[in-house]
């Protein structure tokens, strides 16, 4: 199995800044598959973040607002599993949305907090 690489979120808000965007779509595609990988049996995968980007465009980001919050609700749900505590789910997320780089923060920083579970998993599976 591979491990999951922790990202610095104010790495990710410098670099997405200036690429103007461009950044983010190769930035939220890996953090999608990553989520993926750590939710691993939650029957709720998502598609890739390019789909998602562009049916948020068509439904007036609508679409990309509900998958905030599946998003941060998969990865509360899945913190008990890691035994991690998350502090908020879906719906904060899904709220901080309207300051994008508040919610790209918390998004950031709980995927670090569960990858760093699923890595010791790894690490042990593989000895």
């Amino acid at each position: 199995m591979i491990m999951i690489k922790k990202r610095n979120p104010w790495v990710y808000i410098l670099l997405n800044t200036i690429t103007l965007g461009i950044y983010g779509l190769f930035f939220w595609s890996k953090w999608t598959e990553d989520v993926n990988k750590v939710c691993e049996g939650d029957d709720d995968e998502s598609a890739h973040y390019i789909l998602v980007f562009i049916l948020g465009i068509c439904t007036c980001f609508i679409y990309s607002l509900v998958w905030n919050y599946k998003m941060g609700e998969r990865l509360f749900q899945k913190a008990r599993d890691y035994n991690v505590n998350l502090k908020h789910g879906g719906i904060y997320i899904m709220l901080w949305r309207f300051l994008p780089f508040v919610s790209s923060v918390y998004k950031i920083k709980y995927l670090n907090q569960l990858a760093i579970r699923y890595n010791a998993t790894v690490v042990k599976e593989d000895e």
